[in-house]
């Protein structure tokens, strides 16, 4: 049974960036090889992309910290280090990305749209990268910048694939109830849901999302029984 989660709060980490390295050539009868230190490696960003195939926020809610890979430190030789892997995070479509003051980053809608949620950071520079005419061979290197961290709220506008309609105390949320793991209020009298409720229902290797759709009742004007052509009629209330 599917558990259902249309917002999320979601902490993101930026890879680091690597350290720049100091190192100096050393190579027999080159006593003045020079600075060779590598740069380090930028870190990795974390992007959030609309996977078709993703439901529901559950998988974030489950796991609600993500972090991206660190820049590699840079070495002798002019050798810069690796950059930290990215970290896609798959949204289903129609997820808004907030901060937590509410205010909107990003509105994700269609496949494969992009939002770089967190950027990594620069990695730092070597001294081969440093050198310079007055200072010809830097004892010294950069530290790499660190990543962005920061906390996200992310919502799903959710449309459901199936509807559950009919008259008021019908069954239709204990019937949701039963097939997901939504807990709509349910009552032995009229209208006892007032909102909809939606829910994820697995059926082997289906998944869709079913909404619990309330009652509603409309006044309809029918003409009684009577001879031809009488105006009488009478208001008989008509549940949908």
């Amino acid at each position: 049974m599917a558990e259902f989660a249309d917002q999320v709060a979601l902490r993101v980490k930026a890879g680091d960036g690597g350290h720049g390295c100091a190192s100096v050539r050393r190579e027999k009868f080159k006593p003045l090889g020079g600075p060779d230190g590598g740069n380090g490696g930028r870190g990795g960003d974390v992007i959030l992309e609309v996977d078709p195939g993703t439901a529901t926020l559950l998988d974030l809610h489950r796991r609600p910290v993500r972090r991206a890979g660190n820049g590699k430190q840079g070495s002798g030789s002019n050798r810069n280090g690796a950059e930290g892997a990215d970290l896609v995070v798959r949204v289903p479509d129609g997820t808004v990305v907030k901060t937590e003051d509410g205010e909107v980053l990003a509105d994700l809608v269609g496949a494969g749209t992009r939002f770089v949620a967190a950027q990594g950071g620069r990695g730092g520079l070597g001294n081969a990268a440093l050198a310079s005419p007055r200072r010809k061979a830097p004892g010294f290197a950069l530290r790499g910048e660190p990543g962005i961290e920061r906390s996200l709220v992310l919502e799903l506008k959710t449309v459901a694939d199936a509807g559950l309609i009919g008259y008021p105390n019908a069954g239709k949320s204990s019937l949701i109830a039963a097939m997901s793991a939504a807990r709509p209020k349910i009552g032995d009298y009229p209208f006892t849901t007032l909102t909809p409720h939606l829910g994820v229902v697995e059926a082997g290797q289906t998944q869709f999302v079913a909404a619990d759709v309330p009652g509603s009742w409309c006044t309809c004007w029918t003409a009684p029984p009577g001879p031809p052509g009488s105006r009488a009629a009478s208001r008989s209330p008509t549940w949908m």
